[in-house]
């Protein structure tokens, strides 16, 4: 089971290991690496830091308490995360003290400026986002946004 706990603020990110839960997550249900491969479209070496990016963004919605919007990739594994009910739910619970939702919808406008949100907070709690799960610039690279998908 799920054993590390999320920080209570941003200071005590930089002591949290994603990395770890992403393990425990994946030791806990295998089957989720084969399924973040296929829904997400990256390969198998990438499942598990795609998982870390999803993570990574869940803490984001559940530090800032904001609508946010994930690259496409991002959410793709979101997706498959979410499926894992019992999992995801606890997860929440554990972790942000709050079930964290999934909105499929949205004005593009307002989805790109809630991407390009996600990527100033992404920056300003846990650093530089990696390019390959959230794309080059949120300005002008509209392929990296889910675009009809938000965290509320």
């Amino acid at each position: 089971m799920i054993t590390q706990s999320l920080p209570v603020s941003s200071n005590d990110l930089m002591a949290f290991d994603f990395d770890q839960l992403a393990s425990e997550i994946l030791e806990e249900v295998p089957v989720l690496t084969g399924k973040i491969v296929k829904g997400a479209g990256v390969d198998e070496p990438q499942a598990k830091p795609l998982l870390e990016e999803v993570l990574r963004f869940l803490f984001l919605i559940g530090a800032c308490r904001q609508k946010l919007t994930p690259s496409l990739v991002v959410d793709m594994a979101w997706h498959e995360l979410i499926l894992c009910t019992r999992l995801y739910h606890a997860l929440c619970e554990k972790y942000f003290n709050r079930y964290i939702h999934h909105h499929p919808g949205g004005k593009e406008e307002s989805n790109q400026q809630q991407f390009q949100l996600t990527h100033k907070l992404y920056r300003d709690f846990i650093g530089e986002p990696p390019e390959q799960f959230w794309g080059k610039n949120p300005l002008s690279d509209v392929q990296s946004s889910c675009g009809v998908c938000e965290a509320i």
